[in-house]
């Protein structure tokens, strides 16, 4: 399972060619006595329309029984595939009590299975960096319940893109907690890109290069606006808010702990990005800091039929209340 629609679906692509305006809830699980919820509302972030889903315990309230999971808020991958709806699976081994929240993407339509081409013109003027991060820290102070959060009672849970996403929200958020991150590192994307090449990973090694890499990002950053130029199947102006975005300063901003989870064998990310970030955070051990490398893992830490992803996210249950057992 991956990260949503991430990166590689693109790059395999691109090689080969106002609030509560609505709202529906499907009963997902039926234990003695709770029950798990998926809902789906509306609601407005920068004056626009956008799509919100809510999944959720009934009975004892995440973030208020004894003993509880903080409320969290979970920040999707790249591409313009619905994910909210796929809340369900990544939680499916939490333990109750749960309460998860998901800001779709604009113009993200529903159901939309984010297959190549299939993004809307609209949907690729918002897709950058900059709005994800916009987006994310107005939704934190528009919802009422996450808005009347107190102080480092949130957690923000971010998957592959989202993972970029997450710890500058993180970093000047008072409501925010704990980070968790799944499928990100410590390194820009675009060097990132090149390690691969010089490991001779396809696509990036073959057909494309590190000296084909390199002039290509010198062609993103002259033309950073651009959406009628693409490279491995996403715009200029994608490209160029997300590859030479340095993301160890909003890490040495962090005052809360973080725990990052790679697969060793992720094929959009590599893991000397998350090895990175380990030997960042070693050297301020003042900060509370956990790296998981799932041996032969992928993108989305799955391997072969084992989804260490459902493992992951179950041991941050453990994790929030600083159980060393969390993970094992």
């Amino acid at each position: 399972m991956k990260w949503g629609n991430m990166t590689l679906k693109f790059i395999r692509a691109a090689a080969r060619n106002s609030f509560l305006a609505f709202a529906t809830a499907v009963v997902l699980t039926s234990p003695a006595h709770a029950e798990r919820v998926l809902e789906e509302h509306a609601i407005s972030i920068g004056g626009e329309p956008m799509r919100y889903f809510r999944l959720y315990d009934t009975g004892a309230k995440a973030g208020k029984a004894k003993g509880a999971s903080p409320v969290i808020v979970v920040v999707s991958g790249s591409g313009c595939a619905e994910f909210g709806s796929r809340l369900p699976y990544f939680f499916e081994k939490f333990p109750a009590p749960l309460d998860v929240y998901h800001l779709e993407k604009p113009h993200v339509g529903k159901a939309a299975t984010g297959q190549p081409g299939t993004c809307s013109r609209e949907y690729e003027r918002a897709d950058n960096l900059q709005r994800r991060v916009r987006d994310t820290r107005e939704f934190l102070e528009a919802h009422p319940a996450l808005a009347g959060l107190a102080p480092r009672t949130l957690a923000l849970v971010g998957f592959s893109e989202g993972g970029h996403v997450a710890p500058i929200v993180a970093a000047d958020s008072p409501k925010v907690g704990w980070l968790a991150l799944g499928g990100i590192g410590g390194m820009r994307q675009a060097d990132g890109f090149l390690v691969f090449a010089d490991r001779g990973v396809a696509p990036y090694a073959n057909p494309s290069s590190r000296a084909l890499l390199e002039k290509q990002f010198a062609e993103i950053a002259a033309d950073p606006g651009s959406l009628d130029k693409s490279f491995f199947g996403h715009p200029y102006a994608y490209w160029s808010s997300h590859l030479f975005h340095d993301p160890l300063p909003y890490f040495a901003k962090l005052d809360v702990p973080v725990v990052v989870a790679m697969g060793e064998k992720d094929e959009s990310e590599p893991i000397e990005s998350g090895r990175l970030l380990k030997a960042f955070f070693a050297r301020h051990p003042d900060k509370r800091f956990k790296f998981i490398e799932y041996e032969g893992a992928s993108h989305g830490l799955q391997r072969g039929d084992k989804r260490h992803v459902h493992d992951f996210i179950a041991g941050l249950a453990k994790w929030f209340r600083n159980d060393p057992a969390a993970f094992d």
